[in-house]
């Protein structure tokens, strides 16, 4: 089975991982797509993050859908933005760009939807293996008894930033995933935890400013 990427993963735990239908609003998950993204390049070794600003230290897109896409943007301008910069930026694109890759690579197709009175569309899988092994990832790196790795803890950290409430129950309460979270993004590497603090500045913006369509 091919590797879920973070934006892969992230786009899986945005849905229903039966139905297909989003369970986040398009603002949330595009906020941790956006992240989601950035991490992918950093793991590609195609950007770094210095000072909270997203430099790129390659020439060459990794080949990685969506990230390309992001990798793109980064590198054609010229000035350094902040994390938070680019993750307000990409928000509202990465949504659909991120279901386009993952319908012509086969992982979900796309099906008219409607909630209330909007059109829209969700996304059943084509195979549930691989719709629930993004859950089953962050769950372990949270469960787990070693330290998780930083891919698997940072895919935990972007879907509870982006609204994943129940990704850790009933086992654990609030307060609990709260503790975890800390010790676990304290615990990444500093240009890891900066996207993950870059994310959360932006959604706790959104949340401010009650834009959570």
């Amino acid at each position: 089975m091919r590797r879920l990427t973070l934006v892969d993963s992230l786009f899986f735990l945005g849905h229903d991982e039966f139905t297909g239908r989003a369970v986040l609003s398009r603002t949330s998950l595009g906020i941790g797509l956006a992240g989601a993204a950035l991490c992918d390049l950093l793991f590609a070794d195609r950007i770094t993050v210095e000072d909270r600003k997203v430099r790129p230290i390659a020439a060459h897109p990794p080949g990685i859908p969506t990230a390309d896409h992001v990798f793109s943007e980064i590198v054609s301008e010229t000035a350094a933005y902040s994390v938070r910069d680019w993750v307000g930026h990409l928000r509202g694109e990465l949504l659909s760009i991120t279901a386009d890759n993952l319908v012509a690579l086969g992982l979900v197709r796309r099906a008219p939807d409607r909630v209330l009175l909007r059109r829209t569309h969700r996304y059943p899988p084509a195979d549930l293996l691989v719709s629930t092994t993004a859950r089953h990832k962050a769950r372990a790196a949270v469960f787990g008894v070693d330290r998780p790795d930083p891919h698997s803890a940072c895919l935990a950290l972007l879907a509870w930033t982006a609204g994943v409430d129940d990704l850790c129950e009933p086992e654990l309460g609030r307060a609990q995933v709260r503790g975890w979270m800390a010790d676990t993004h304290e615990a990444l590497p500093r240009r890891i935890s900066d996207v993950i603090s870059g994310v959360a500045a932006v959604a706790a913006a959104v949340v401010y400013t009650g834009d959570r369509k």
